[in-house]
């Protein structure tokens, strides 16, 4: 027993095999790691690589990653060691999809395990590869009726490549076998609308190992083997984008949306009053002439799932829960069965959230991120604030997510403006740097180094021989 608990630490310092590492936790120890990085300084290697925004996925002798270059979809993989470029495939087909500006053909991180990778495109579906880049198997998906377009990884979780796929129109998650490709189950989720996050599991009191996915309005866990609904946390934002993370039986999470805050919410009628009073033509749906203009949401399409220009009972009741759902940051006691948003929710936080950026548990501290620089920390076991500050030369957007390792917090904004702190809930800059590029992958980190995306490049930082 105690080699094989050694032999997992060791293997959770020395790999990071999907977005956020192990678990989405952000969190690599074990190795010293530099105190400072930037484009000129604690380079180990850096590499050229197509456009994209996922992650590195970091195997012990492979780095993975997804890219586009030509209208082609690409997978790649870089020898761990030096950089060099192994192989690189194109996907199976490309598909142009709807999605907002700041998003990618590529914005879907790897999942990797020892000798085969996992990809997602929104373009085409899910695709398995060996080490050596010999395809597995292929399980085309869509076309997505995602708003802003799809932005959640696969995770690995028993035997199972897990995929979430909540979109506007019939969202669901999926599970299959990790080995054939197989679907094992598939879960209907006509409840949700399009979300971005990336699910992580947990291994419940029960023996139940359980995957755990923010959405629309809500937090839901399924058993991994089943698909069975586990549990549900109700009062989340309408349109999440971070990774939850878990620390002992506590997960905790960070969401936000236009609309959220407090002082914007609205009360709005039901969909019966709405036909009842505004639908002229009685036509059985309202028209962007017969809502009120103080009613109208600020993007008509985005409430109109269906796209056909009106709003139905499913677009105006999707539209009411927005407006009157809430950001926050939350804490959610594990272990639960059933709706358990009267029992379990320990307790929530809403101010100075981040947008896209997940929250970061380390050392008994959170830390979250926003944009114009301002980091926050709070207190894990009551939300209570402990330190809200703005970094220095760092006052900029941010849609990578913070990563810690070896006593210091890694903060990259969208400029490539980088700040290294000394963990701590009174936090301090120990350094700043610069890209000189976007970034908007989240960096990665294992055994003292870390690997850093920027639009043209993949950096691999490492300490100096000594460094403390």
């Amino acid at each position: 027993m105690l080699v094989f608990l050694l032999l997992s630490i060791t293997l959770q310092g020395s790999e990071w095999t999907r977005l956020r590492g192990p678990n989405g936790s952000g969190i690599a120890e074990g190795a010293a790691l530099p105190n400072e990085i930037s484009a000129q300084k604690n380079v180990h290697w850096k590499s050229a690589i197509p456009m994209g925004k996922s992650s590195p996925a970091i195997t012990a002798d492979r780095i993975y990653l997804t890219g586009h270059e030509n209208g082609k979809l690409i997978t790649f993989a870089l020898e761990r060691k030096t950089g060099r470029l192994l192989w690189r495939i194109e996907a199976p087909g490309h598909r142009d999809e709807k999605r907002n500006k700041l998003n990618d053909p590529a914005s879907p991180s790897p999942v990797a395990e020892a000798n085969n990778v996992y990809v997602f495109f929104s373009g085409y579906g899910l695709v398995s590869y060996t080490k050596d880049g010999k395809e597995r198997w292929r399980v085309p998906m869509g076309p997505f009726t995602n708003f802003h377009g799809m932005g959640a990884s696969p995770v690995l979780a028993d035997g199972k490549v897990i995929m979430i796929c909540d979109q506007d129109q019939d969202a669901y998650l999926i599970a299959v076998n990790q080995d054939t490709g197989k679907t094992e189950w598939k879960v209907e989720r006509p409840e949700m609308v399009h979300s971005f996050s990336t699910p992580i599991t947990y291994r419940n009191k029960r023996g139940q190992t359980e995957v755990v996915i923010p959405g629309s309005y809500q937090m839901t866990s399924y058993d991994v083997a089943t698909g069975k609904l586990i549990w549900k946390v109700q009062g989340l934002t309408y349109q999440v984008k971070s990774v939850p993370v878990i620390a002992g039986d506590v997960l905790y999470f960070n969401g936000w949306a236009p609309g959220g805050e407090p002082d914007q919410r609205m009360d709005l009628p039901d969909f019966p009053a709405m036909l009842k009073n505004y639908d002229q033509n009685k036509d059985g749906e309202l028209s962007k002439d017969e809502v009120p203009k103080a009613m109208h949401p600020g993007t008509w399409d985005m409430q109109d799932l269906n796209k056909n220009g009106l709003l139905d009972g499913k677009d105006w009741q999707y539209y009411r829960m927005r407006r009157t759902s809430t950001n926050s940051s939350m804490a959610i006691r594990l272990n639960g069965e059933g709706d358990v948003t009267k029992s379990h929710v320990l307790w929530t936080y809403q101010k100075s959230l981040p947008d896209v950026p997940a929250i970061l548990h380390y050392r008994n501290v959170l830390y979250l991120i926003r944009n114009g620089g301002i980091l926050q920390t709070l207190d894990p076991s009551t939300g209570a604030a402990i330190k809200l500050g703005r970094l220095p030369h760092a006052l900029d957007e941010y849609y990578a997510s913070p990563v810690a390792g070896d006593g210091k917090v890694y903060l990259i904004s969208r400029n490539g403006n980088v700040s290294v702190l000394d963990a701590s809930g009174e936090w301090s800059i120990r350094s700043t740097g610069e890209m000189n590029e976007e970034v908007f992958a989240t960096p990665a980190i294992a055994d003292g180094h870390i690997w850093v995306r920027t639009a043209t490049a993949l950096y691999d930082f490492a300490a100096p021989a000594g460094a403390k």
